[in-house]
């Protein structure tokens, strides 16, 4: 063996052993103390680097955090993961130091140069402040321990330390779509590269569909459909184009366009936004989106895709409500029936023994009637459901029916109560029964069978109680 080599074995070998004999050695009093000593408010930027890799850099702007990759445009960071990143660097703290090493020894820790690096940039200007920076090497012959280096020193923390800043750009960034806090939404317009369009809105908290035709809408589907996309998240970013010409993305004419109008905020600040849907991608899976308002491209999940582009080629035809009415049962104060017998007039009120019923027929005084049956009678109009959806107009011929109830409101006085909801019927000499709500611009189509059944309820209602 040369002589040459064997010096250097023996080197080698030394400083291994000084390692390791100093890693089998008790911790000093020094465990425990903070690495930077700097309160997580006094951080301004951050900087995350690896070797031969673009620095990810977490600079504070305004209230928040922006980050950035390298030479691309920055992006909104999502605030857990900033607020956790800051914890990590105020809780960063080393058992012990490393006495004696210098810098040509970086290298036998692994920090020549640091596989992660961080350079934390105070504030108020982080631009031109010196940043604290460290760097995590190889981890130590004791097992759950790693070499920092911090300047020029060499640091001994827990081996776990370091995943806490192996963060990427895209871990860091605000991956919903629509970056609003606590936002409502009040109107959804869908409309397919061909033209096809559906419209949703919503009324002091009541689900209309507006486009093609206006038609009562489901209140728990109708919701859940606008948070569907209010909820919208990114699942990856679109690679570069390159020079790639035309349009790669499928944005320029986009299959599907989802505008939303929504209220954010306490003050209940009025906001737009609308999202182009394009081709789909194969990696990240899902389909190429962007906010009109941004040129940013990113991909989004295909079943968020594939909901909103059947809602509008179905013209919402999933949504749309087929109950007949929509009043709560144990809100109702007042039923009106006008039907080819004439008009019976339900009225609740509070009676010796709790509630009852009344009920006129015309201008005859009111009489108290079965409470059960009434409720029962309300009862069954508020469940019935329609078999479809008819035409834009109720029959001419046949004989016709209105039902009205009433609800009582909170408010300032104890009587005040809602708009009647109305609707309109006409049963045909065969027994087919076509009902038009209120608003809708379709009828419903009820069973003969559910019409019986409440004609039957309603002549029950009608008896009256004898009075003791």
């Amino acid at each position: 063996m040369r002589r040459t080599t064997l010096l250097a074995l023996l080197a080698a070998a030394g400083v291994a052993g000084w390692i390791a004999l100093f890693e089998r050695d008790e911790p000093t009093a020094e465990e425990g103390k903070p690495v930077f000593d700097l309160d997580e408010a006094a951080i301004g930027a951050v900087a995350i680097e690896r070797p031969g890799e673009p620095a990810v850099r977490l600079t504070r702007e305004g209230e928040g955090f922006v980050v950035t990759e390298g030479d691309r445009p920055p992006s909104p960071a999502d605030s857990g993961e900033v607020d956790l990143l800051l914890q990590n660097l105020g809780s960063l703290r080393y058992q012990r130091e490393i006495e004696g090493a210098e810098a040509g020894d970086f290298a036998d820790f692994g920090l020549a140069p640091p596989g992660l690096g961080v350079r934390v940039f105070p504030r108020p200007d982080p631009s031109g402040a010196e940043p604290l920076v460290a760097g995590f090497g190889d981890e130590t012959p004791a097992a759950g321990n790693r070499y920092l280096r911090l300047g020029d020193r060499v640091l001994v923390v827990s081996a776990f330390a370091r995943d806490n800043f192996d963060r990427s750009a895209w871990d860091l960034r605000d991956k919903r779509v629509f970056r609003l806090d606590a936002p409502a939404a009040r109107r959804l317009r869908l409309t397919t590269g061909d033209g096809a369009a559906a419209e949703l809105a919503r009324v002091e908290g009541v689900w209309s569909i507006l486009l093609p035709y206006r038609f009562a809408a489901d209140p728990y589907k109708a919701s859940q459909l606008a948070a569907q996309l209010l909820d919208a998240v990114m699942t990856g970013l679109a690679p570069d184009p390159g020079e790639e010409p035309g349009d790669p993305f499928g944005l320029n004419a986009p299959r599907l366009r989802a505008e939303l109008r929504l209220v954010v905020g306490p003050q209940e600040e009025e906001v737009s936004r609308a999202l182009r849907f394009g081709e789909e991608s194969s990696t990240p899976p899902g389909v190429f989106a962007r906010l009109e308002s941004d040129p940013s491209v990113f991909v989004v999940g295909k079943p968020l895709f594939d909901a909103l582009r059947e809602g509008a080629e179905t013209a919402l035809a999933d949504l749309r409500s087929l109950d007949l009415f929509r009043f709560a049962g144990f809100r109702a104060v007042r039923l009106v029936v006008q039907g080819p017998e004439g008009e019976a007039r339900f009225e609740r009120r509070d009676g010796e023994e709790g509630r009852e019923w009344t009920m006129a027929n015309g201008g005859a005084a009111p009489v108290v009637v079965d409470t059960v049956a009434v409720e029962d009678l309300l009862y069954k109009l508020n469940s019935t459901e329609a078999e479809g959806v008819g035409g834009e107009q109720l029959p001419s011929d046949g004989a016709g029916w209105t039902i009205a109830v009433t609800e009582a409101t909170e408010g300032p006085e104890a009587a005040t109560t809602s708009e009647p909801e109305r609707v309109r019927l006409t049963v045909s000499e065969s027994g087919a029964v076509e009902a038009l709500r209120a608003g809708d611009e379709r009828t419903l189509l009820l069973s003969p069978e559910a019409w019986e059944e409440i004609t039957t309820l309603l002549a029950t209602a009608r008896t009256s109680v004898p009075q003791p």
